[in-house]
């Protein structure tokens, strides 16, 4: 009843307390809530109805009501430990004060006990100085607010969780546990829970039943069921005992498990080498192979029941014997053999050909019927190439017919397959490419080759590129390496090698030359033992190869290449040594071949230096001393140009030369046109010698540039002078003059041509001799001088078969000749002595009769028209 009378008066001082502070909240004009630092911001608190705290700097506040100024709590204006509150739009406070005090900053102390002053049922005692609360068991605090915790020294054990109370604590134990505290283990085999004696293990919160054989569970309460484990095989039907088991067999095995099966077999109830087969309480006889059938094989089986015919041929019993069959496209006694229609090869090159007997190839090749049948197992059929068709794939598809190349792309048919050729727009500077030229390639957009060379742009691996096609003299990847050398005569080219030789034993040594010289060292390379030597011969393109004075290849290619035009040779060495000379002036393939005298390991491309156009013949140098070639013969110095020298495939340039050591040679090809002013008069003919020219002359016409002349007539081709006053001209080795048609021209001798028949034809221009043999202009013939291996007017004869056998003939022949020229001569001495005796004297008879053939020569050389006379 006290407790209920202490609460209602907490209430109503409470609810007083409150009202209170309403009321004091309203700056009406009784109660005022300014005080000395209500109002911040050192605005001034005046008591108005409107409860509003006008600012002090009036020019600051016309149009605002203090909205800007800061919390009235934040100086703290409540004393003691007293809570300050903002009261709603942030503008007054409110004070919430402890017990025992009051006022709006809780300034006043109550001095005396009020109804509520100690709380949770605390006594308040009026001390000398101020109230003091007498607190019940369980609270502390100066007004008894503090509820104290005994669960703080932790009083229950083992884990239990511990619930503190009013001036007490309760402890709740896990299991295993028990107690005020917990600290006391609970024993779960007290109660004898483990069933058919087994024993109990006491352990923290639960048992352990430790069960005798044949029992089982948790308790030990079930008894075990042996045949749980279906220990019984075979079928058998398995009976639980206390401890054991029994098993009734099913029919035909036996044993504790019935694992044992009764074999009954073993009687051997098949015939005739039957299989028997033991099964359970039975057996079959597998009569496949003995040729009889039955339950035990007791019955003899016709011949073809083995099925002795193969590929699904008809199998016919006869009385002893059988017959086979065969479908179309098999042979044999059992019709084992698949004819093969494919042995002749029926099918071209760009097709294979497939049996229609091939079972297995039939849903991978096209051509094959859909499915397989031994009925149309015999022919066979083509399996065309890509591109090719026909029954034997004889014909080739035209790709190009659908017009696969775009942007103007030319398409070219190729067997089994095609190439477009892609254009370039010289207007817009676009290349295509790709398969079907409908690329857009950009390798050249930015990118120009130097001299002359032609940008060809590409795309590869997603890039784009481009590489020069460089003219002839220039290499590099812009064209901008010369490859042009000149020489002046007297000088050579001097290129060391490195050490690494080819890879397979097989190089290549290949040049551009340009010369008048008909006779000049192209290249020398190599050493003593081993060498080759590139010379131009009368004209012609010689290759020598010696190896240790032993085995020696000579090849030349008969066509005439000093004629100031470049030509380009190319020399192989491999198995055979190849000499080719790629000349469009060639009317046959110029090409020559040679078994090689190299061994496998040699190489005439590695560890050799190279000498071109010149070999320094006497030089002190001890590198060229090394090379010791002392049996060569003498080959003139190169006058001329060479281009494009590739060894092994690797361009010679500037790099690869050693300085100093190639006098008179200079980059580029540095050739002056002589016959550019025409020095040669009166019709001359002029030939550019590179360092300086000749003049052919026509006749009276002689001297360096044809301007010495004397009136000498030839005895054997007279002129005759054709026309009349108006047409006078004059027709030269023996041309007659003819008048047709009001005009006068010159019928020429045969051998002649020429307006005056003046040129003499010149009939070697077809190099018409064979077998290196040198061909001598004649008027209107040639002549050919031939080596002494060969014969006939052409030296088409190979005299070297026959040599030893006419050697007597010809040492007869020549011994003849040889007395019959000294005869000869003898009697050409005696006439003259006798003409001699009879000069000086006159005859007027024999003066008129050789008037017209007294001869006149002429002191200097005859022109080149009369040289072979």
């Amino acid at each position: 009843m006290a407790l209920k009378q202490t609460s209602c008066l907490l209430i109503f001082y409470l609810s007083f307390s409150l009202l209170l502070y309403i009321q004091n909240s309203f700056c009406n004009e009784n109660v005022t809530r300014c005080l000395s630092n209500s109002c911040p911001n050192n605005s001034t608190c005046k008591s108005f109805p409107q409860d509003s705290c006008p600012c002090s700097d009036v020019t600051d506040s016309l149009d605002k009501d203090c909205d800007d100024v800061k919390d009235p709590c934040s100086s703290n204006p409540c004393q003691g430990s007293a809570t300050c509150l903002t009261t709603p739009g942030g503008r007054g406070f409110l004070c919430r004060c402890p017990p025992g005090y009051s006022g709006t900053t809780c300034e006043t102390s109550t001095g005396s006990c009020g109804v509520s002053s100690c709380q949770n049922g605390g006594i308040c005692h009026q001390g000398p100085v101020q109230p003091t609360c007498i607190c019940p068991a369980g609270y502390a605090g100066r007004f008894c607010e503090t509820d104290e915790d005994e669960c703080a020294s932790s009083p229950c054990h083992n884990g239990a969780m511990c619930q503190d109370g009013v001036d007490g604590y309760s402890c709740f134990c896990v299991p295993g546990y028990q107690g005020k505290h917990c600290d006391l283990e609970v024993d779960e085999c007290a109660s004898g829970p483990c069933k058919n004696e087994a024993m109990c293990l006491n352990e923290i919160g639960r048992y352990v039943c430790i069960c005798p054989h044949d029992y089982s569970g948790v308790n030990c309460e079930l008894e075990i069921d042996e045949c749980w484990s279906q220990p019984c095989l075979n079928g058998a039907t398995c009976r639980d005992a206390l401890g054991t088991y029994f098993c009734d067999c099913a029919p035909g095995f036996q044993g504790d498990s019935c694992e044992l099966n009764v074999d009954e077999c073993a009687s051997q109830p098949c015939l005739h080498g039957g299989l028997c087969m033991d099964g359970g309480n039975s057996y079959t006889c597998n009569c496949m192979g003995s040729g009889y059938t039955g339950t035990h094989c007791e019955t003899l089986l016709p011949l073809c029941w083995s099925k002795p015919c193969h590929n699904n041929a008809t199998c016919e019993d006869n009385v002893d014997n059988y017959i086979c069959h065969c479908w179309p496209g098999y042979t044999g006694a059992q019709c084992e053999t698949d004819v093969n229609e494919c042995s002749s090869n029926p099918c071209r090159p760009t097709g294979d050909c497939v049996e229609l007997s091939s079972e297995q190839q039939y849903g991978r090749v096209a051509g094959l019927p859909s499915s397989f049948s031994y009925g149309e197992a015999a022919g066979y059929v083509c399996a065309c190439h890509s591109g090719f068709t026909g029954i034997h794939c004889e014909e080739d598809i035209d790709e190009c017919s659908s017009n696969p190349c775009q942007n103007g792309g030319t398409c070219e048919n190729l067997p089994g397959n095609y190439i477009c050729r892609c254009p370039f727009d010289n207007l817009s500077g676009i290349f295509y490419g790709g398969e079907n030229c409908s690329d857009v390639l950009l390798g050249c957009a930015h990118h120009h080759c130097r001299n002359n060379g032609i940008c060809i742009p590409h795309f590869q691996d997603g890039q784009h590129g481009f590489s020069c096609l460089c003219p002839s003299g220039y290499t590099g990847s812009l064209c901008e390496i010369i490859t042009t050398f000149s020489f002046e005569g007297n000088g050579f080219l001097w290129v060391t090698s490195g050490s690494d030789p080819p890879v397979d034993s097989v190089c290549t040594i290949a040049l551009r030359f340009q010369t008048v010289q008909p006779t000049t060292l192209l290249l020398l390379r190599g050493h003593r033992d081993v060498f080759v030597k590139l010379a131009l011969l009368k004209g012609y393109v010689h290759l020598l190869v010696q190896v240790r004075n032993q085995s020696k290849v000579l090849l030349y290619i008969p066509h005439n290449t000093s004629d100031g035009e470049w030509h380009p040779v190319e020399a192989t060495f491999a198995e055979d040594v190849t000499l080719i000379l790629k000349d469009s002036s060639c009317k046959d393939e110029c090409i020559a071949t040679a078994p090689s005298p190299f061994l496998s390991h040699q190489s005439i491309c590695a560890s050799h230096d190279s000498f071109l156009g010149g070999f320094p013949v006497g030089a002190t140098n001890r590198t060229i001393a090394l090379l010791n070639i002392s049996d060569i013969p003498p080959t003139p110095s190169f006058v001329g140009c060479l281009q494009d020298i590739k060894i092994d495939l690797h361009h010679i340039t500037l790099e690869n030369i050693a300085q100093g050591s190639s006098p008179n040679v200079q980059a580029g090809c540095v050739r002056k046109d002589w016959c550019e002013n025409q020095p040669c008069q009166n019709r001359g003919h002029c030939t550019n010698l590179w360092l300086s020219y000749q003049c052919d002359c026509y006749r009276p016409y002689t001297g360096p540039d044809c301007l010495r002349g004397k009136f000498c007539r030839h005895s054997r081709l007279p002129s005759v002078v054709c026309g009349n006053e108006k047409t006078n001209h004059t027709c030269y080795n023996g041309g007659n003059c003819t008048e047709l048609q009001a005009e006068f021209k010159c019928t020429c001798r045969p051998g002649f041509t020429g307006e005056w028949c003046e040129k003499d034809i010149d009939e070697c221009a077809s190099d018409p001799c064979f077998h290196g043999g040198l061909c001598r202009d004649l008027h209107g013939r040639f002549q050919c001088i031939c080596d002494v291996a060969f014969a006939g007017e052409r030296c088409e004869l190979d005299l070297a078969d026959g040599l030893i056998s006419d050697m007597f003939t010809a040492v007869g022949s020549v011994t003849f000749a040889l007395l019959l020229i000294l005869l000869l001569a003898a009697l050409a001495s005696v006439v003259a002595s006798s003409r001699r005796a009879t000069r000086g004297t006159y005859s007027p008879s024999r003066q008129e009769k050789d008037s017209s053939r007294v001869e006149m020569w002429c002191r200097t050389a005859p022109p080149s028209i009369e040289r072979l006379i």
